[in-house]
């Protein structure tokens, strides 16, 4: 039996996007380089400009390997427990043996 290829819209499913990352994402980089930028002189400026351009291309290559990874990411922190094998009991295995 051939395997049935239905596509979905991309509208609903693409994620929005701005300069090419995920629009949170832009938000906090745009953010943090206002912060460190805000100082006076022309190395903080500099610094600021340099850390958008480092989360800018983070995003891009993140975006680019899966759109929909922040809210993977997201859902996975709101379910830390489940995904947390330290977070869970103790599991111990026995083996038992048949006699012979």
């Amino acid at each position: 039996m051939p395997l049935a290829i239905k596509p979905g819209a991309r509208a609903l499913n693409k994620p929005l996007l701005i300069i090419g990352i995920d629009r949170k994402l832009a938000g906090l980089a745009f953010l943090l380089s206002v912060i460190v930028g805000a100082n006076d002189g022309f190395l903080p400026k500099f610094s600021a400009l340099a850390l958008f351009v480092a989360l800018w291309a983070i995003g891009r290559r993140l975006t680019r390997i899966d759109s929909n990874i922040f809210q993977v990411m997201n859902q996975v922190r709101q379910r830390k427990t489940l995904y947390d094998p330290l977070k869970r009991e103790q599991f111990c295995a026995v083996v038992k043996r048949r006699p012979e």
